[in-house]
């Protein structure tokens, strides 16, 4: 066996360990086959408490990093009213030095996800009240109150300048509350459950559309159709802004990880043409 496999047999292993642990402290007992997350950083599975059927989730971070809102975001997006997603049942932490551990109890969401991947590879027959559905859940998360994500809009303008290599013909962007990881592993269908919320926040208005949109530009239907359906936040100044912002994190991702084969060229094609249209010098 390699290192490569070495390492993932042993982190499969820990995950394992760490969700059945978990599973035994949130009393709920483990009923199917444990899936994993990006790059093995989760591990969840469906589980019995109580009578009911409910999803166990566990992820573990070193002790320095086992805090802040990605740590905490499951638990604080428990407050969001009027968003189809899974139930915070309840959470376990303990420590496992030099790591700390926690497992959440959700509630169960049967629907199934929308891609195996973040980016969609195939045309999906989403009727029209998926799209109303979502449109009106994202509404929902925009009018949240919270104090998660970007506080200064100058600030992120200047980044995308800085990270792009030019000026942009844009103003500061309206920020609103955005499920910041939002990509078609993270939907489900037939009904638009939102899935994963560890990374949720302020960011300028439109982003989560703006990623989703990224993420299906290898289905240029679909693509069209996340356009058409918030063209209210992407046909603005802050939802070019937006769109940006999700095509640097994409292609960010690209580079340091090797993620996105595939997406990277129409990503970074829909980046330039905003920059097009949004540049006042330079060159990328």
């Amino acid at each position: 066996m390699t290192s490569h496999g070495q390492a993932c047999s042993g982190q499969h292993a820990f995950l394992r360990r760490v969700l059945a642990e978990g599973a035994r402290r949130l009393g709920a007992a483990p009923v199917g086959d444990a899936r994993f997350g990006w790059r093995d950083r989760t591990i969840g599975t469906a589980a019995m408490a109580g009578g009911g059927l409910f999803w166990v989730r566990a992820t573990a971070e070193h002790h320095d990093s086992a805090h802040g809102e990605a740590w905490t975001g499951n638990a604080d997006a428990a407050e969001i009213a009027g968003v189809p997603k899974p139930e915070l049942v309840a959470r376990v932490e303990w420590e496992e030095p030099p790591v700390v551990v926690y497992a959440e109890l959700l509630g169960y969401v049967p629907d199934a996800a929308c891609s195996p991947t973040p980016e969609l590879t195939a045309e999906l027959a989403l009727p029209d009240a998926w799209w109303a559905g979502l449109h009106a859940a994202l509404a929902a998360v925009a009018a949240h109150p919270t104090t998660r994500g970007t506080g200064d809009p100058a600030s992120y303008l200047r980044d995308l300048e800085r990270l792009y290599g030019r000026a942009l013909d844009l103003p500061a962007p309206e920020l609103r509350t955005e499920h910041t990881d939002l990509h078609w592993a993270n939907l489900t269908q037939p009904r638009p459950y939102l899935l994963d919320w560890e990374y949720w926040g302020r960011a300028p208005a439109g982003y989560g559309p703006a990623l989703l949109y990224c993420h299906a530009l290898l289905v240029p239907a679909t693509a069209d159709r996340v356009q058409q359906v918030f063209a209210d936040v992407l046909d603005t100044p802050s939802g070019r802004v937006a769109q940006l912002a999700a095509a640097a994190h994409i292609l960010d991702r690209a580079h340091r990880t090797g993620d996105y084969p595939d997406l990277r060229r129409p990503v970074r094609e829909h980046a330039h043409r905003l920059l097009a249209a949004a540049s006042r010098s330079g060159a990328c």
